[in-house]
């Protein structure tokens, strides 16, 4: 089955943060409930039924209810939040996939706010309310082909002019992120780090100067927006495997 059906709420059971201690295994059972774990930090490994599963900072993986859980290998320090809940299981949309990605940024203060509630002993309504919060945070990520198109327009406001290229901040400011989460969508999307691409993108540009025109190299360096010719010089050589001037002789092509 692809995962939990969101046509009709789960129903939340219980919560809690939990850290692993050095050499410390997954309990193996059988749990009542599905259980989200929300991974922060450290590596979580485990198997379900005989299938293994391997967990990291930024995932999130749904725990079937009644799958044998056992854990022959030891994890390394994983640093979680998990919910017990129950919920239906379906091939049907909209649902949440039984395994994905998350921004801890943007969960962990949900997720703060659902500890602070247990531990107050908050009526059930609060406590399911936050659940509820979470599971939209982690579809809407799901469905963050909206995200693509915005971290598009991103990619395209960076590169329009490479000598005055806007900042993180003005970005996440105009496209309501935060600088983190702004950078956490551009890397997953995008596969780099706005910086990375921008660099990519001046050295695309100082290819085709040197190749069609006859600018120095330091002039060259000017035009795409860097800093400075050594900066652009171990730029350029990093990213080509050649000089300026050699690959503009041929040698690197």
């Amino acid at each position: 089955m692809k995962g939990i059906s969101l046509k009709s709420l789960p129903a939340y059971v219980l919560s809690s943060p939990r850290t692993f201690a050095e050499h410390e295994h997954h309990i193996t059972r059988k749990c009542p409930d599905d259980v989200l774990l929300m991974m922060y930090d450290g590596v979580l490994r485990f198997e379900e039924n005989g299938v293994p599963v391997e967990l990291r900072a930024g995932e999130y993986y749904i725990q079937q209810r009644m799958l044998q859980q056992t854990a022959p290998l030891q994890s390394d320090r994983p640093s979680y939040f998990y919910i017990h809940f129950i919920g239906k299981w379906t091939d049907d949309e909209p649902c949440l996939p039984r395994r994905g990605i998350f921004y801890p940024e943007v969960l962990r203060p949900i997720l703060k706010q659902l500890e602070t509630a247990v531990r107050l002993s908050e009526p059930p309504v609060i406590c399911s309310g936050l659940f509820y919060t979470a599971l939209s945070e982690l579809y809407r990520i799901r469905t963050a082909s909206g995200h693509m198109n915005v971290m598009n327009d991103i990619a395209r406001r960076l590169t329009a002019d490479l000598l005055n290229p806007p900042t993180l901040t003005e970005l996440s400011a105009e496209y309501n992120f935060s600088v983190n989460y702004l950078l956490r969508l551009f890397r997953d999307s995008m596969g780099q780090t706005p910086h990375a691409y921008l660099q990519s993108a001046r050295i695309r540009q100082a290819c085709i100067l040197l190749l069609t025109s006859n600018a120095t190299a330091d002039t060259v360096a000017q035009e795409c927006g860097f800093s400075d010719y050594s900066h652009f010089y171990k730029s350029f050589i990093r990213a080509t495997g050649c000089s300026p001037s050699e690959f503009r002789a041929g040698k690197g092509r």
